[in-house]
């Protein structure tokens, strides 16, 4: 085990396969860790992971679903609980039957989850979903959502597979593969469009923004001289976040200096990306995470 897990008991799996190592929470089905044999940790978890019911895990890949913050319901701004939706803290139901082990897969639907929590959902009912959550462990790392609508009526929703990349260090790390997009910057007033220029996207300070691109991206860490590889498909959007020193340090569930060591490149349908799913039918979000040198 790489790092201590303090909290409640939780299933944690232990995944090795010839090529690859990786740990999956079946809490929030959430994908702790995860590295390519002869490789450090790509996917990037704190020094120490809390496991607490009820709070999302740091680090890893929380299952932003089926929402993130706020929605707008006549007019009006409305906050969301729990806050990035319920998928990353809910109990997610293990699928026995898929007989490798390097496929694992998680289940989730509307009858685990409180009526009161899915009006949320502002469509003037209840929704019916089921969602499958497959996760692949190998020499690449491939997590794909798909969102089943059982009911009658359709739905809108909002996901993101909220990836941490651990860096050698934030300073020396780019995201390659952005040039020209537009993007949303959340860091400032009335969150406005704005375009990326030439340059490839740099962590000086903090960065949250939601790019309007679908292409696969590089992130080039000359740290620890290699380049991460993320591809996407069924997300009109990629998120790219770093809390920076002033967050990152105020965060209870980093130590302090953490937050050097990851960045977030993330598959997202939010706010206008929102997927739309109409009875019977389904949609997949999914990320694909690999290594060059």
């Amino acid at each position: 085990m790489p790092f201590p897990i303090r909290g409640a008991a939780m299933v944690v799996r232990n995944i090795n396969v010839d090529t690859a190592s990786a740990m999956v929470s079946d809490y929030g089905a959430h994908v702790l860790t995860w590295a390519p044999r002869r490789e450090s940790a790509v996917v990037w978890c704190p020094s120490v992971v809390h496991l607490t019911e009820g709070k999302a895990i740091r680090g890893g890949v929380p299952i932003i679903f089926p929402w993130f913050n706020f929605g707008f319901e006549n007019g009006e701004s409305a906050s969301k609980k729990p806050k990035h939706g319920f998928g990353r803290v809910s109990f997610w139901e293990f699928d026995e039957r898929v007989p490798n082990e390097g496929h694992l897969r998680y289940m989730l639907s509307d009858e685990a989850i409180d009526d009161t929590v899915l009006a949320q959902f502002g469509f003037g009912g209840i929704p019916r979903f089921h969602a499958i959550y497959d996760i692949e462990i190998g020499e690449s790392l491939t997590m794909a959502l798909t969102v089943c609508n059982a009911g009658n009526v359709p739905f809108a929703y909002e996901a993101a597979l909220h990836t941490y990349l651990h860096v050698g260090d934030v300073d020396c790390a780019k995201v390659l593969g952005l040039e020209g997009a537009r993007y949303v910057d959340t860091t400032l007033d009335d969150d406005p469009i704005v375009v990326q220029g030439n340059e490839a996207v740099a962590f000086s300070g903090l960065v949250d923004r939601i790019y309007y691109s679908t292409d696969t991206l590089r992130l080039r860490d000359d740290a620890l001289g290699r380049t991460i590889v993320i591809a996407k498909q069924g997300a009109p959007q990629t998120v790219v976040w770093n809390p920076g020193e002033r967050n990152g340090n105020a965060m209870g569930d980093l130590s302090k200096g953490e937050w050097r060591r990851f960045v977030c490149v993330e598959a997202v349908a939010n706010r206008d990306g929102a997927i739309t799913v109409d009875p019977g039918e389904s949609h997949t979000l999914s990320q694909t995470i690999s290594v060059e040198r």
